[in-house]
């Protein structure tokens, strides 16, 4: 019994050591400035996807119909302003995404 109670004992100090281990520490914090970075570049690539999918309904919306309502076509030129001012798409890729995406056709 008592050697159980020395092994316990023996166990303890090996659990409090590893909660000091922080990872705060000054060594782990380029670590944590690169995933950081990472995790905000993977965020604003998502945020850029869910465009391009609502984009991608608008125009199949549009497509059964035989064209864009007043709604979905002002809400694919909303789409192409933020893929400008938050994904830095130039005003060129917008527009030839827009075409592409049949705004300019009069039928589809």
């Amino acid at each position: 019994m008592l050697v159980f109670f020395q092994r316990i004992t023996s166990f303890i100090p090996s659990l409090f050591k590893r909660q000091t281990d922080c990872p705060s520490k000054p060594s782990a914090l380029p670590y944590q400035q690169d995933h950081a970075l990472a995790s905000f570049e993977q965020g604003d690539w998502l945020a850029e996807l869910e465009l391009l999918q609502l984009a991608n309904a608008l125009q199949r919306s549009a497509i059964s119909r035989g064209e864009y309502d007043e709604r979905a076509f002002n809400l694919m030129f909303a789409i192409a302003d933020v893929l400008e001012a938050d994904h830095g798409w130039s005003f060129d890729q917008s527009d030839a995404w827009l075409e592409r995406m049949g705004l300019w056709d009069e039928e589809f």
